[in-house]
């Protein structure tokens, strides 16, 4: 199996965790959060801006690879809180509103840096 390393300057890194791997067709995206990479600080002036910002970071890392929202096959979104599902749900659909991945929603106790949400992707491309 060939796997490669994918890794923008556009989203925040860490030296524990890739942000995406490509093997084969496939893209796995690490979960993101609203981190900006400019200030290394946490995008979460409203909820909504949190999503938004945690999409921008999923599209960043997929064009760093040549592929874009529409080869997302799995999305899994994990929320603090999920009394937030509706409003998330508002801004997910601006991005995946016609042939959504499939998707799994969770909530969880926690969330590194005081996130609400952090969203985890799979993409498949037959071509590059």
């Amino acid at each position: 199996m060939n796997k490669i390393i994918i890794n923008t300057n556009k989203v925040f890194s860490s030296a524990i965790f890739s942000q995406g791997i490509k093997t084969g067709p496939f893209l796995w995206i690490s979960g993101q959060i609203a981190m900006d990479v400019e200030t290394g600080n946490l995008l979460n002036d409203t909820f909504e801006k949190e999503v938004d910002q945690c999409i921008k970071n999923i599209e960043n890392i997929l064009k760093e690879s040549n592929y874009t929202l529409e080869n997302i096959i799995k999305v899994n979104i994990y929320l603090t809180n999920f009394d937030l599902y509706d409003r998330m749900n508002q801004v997910y659909l601006k991005y995946f509103s016609v042939n959504p991945p499939v998707r799994a929603a969770l909530e969880v106790s926690n969330l590194a840096r005081g996130a609400k949400i952090e969203m985890e992707a799979v993409a498949f491309k037959e071509s590059n």
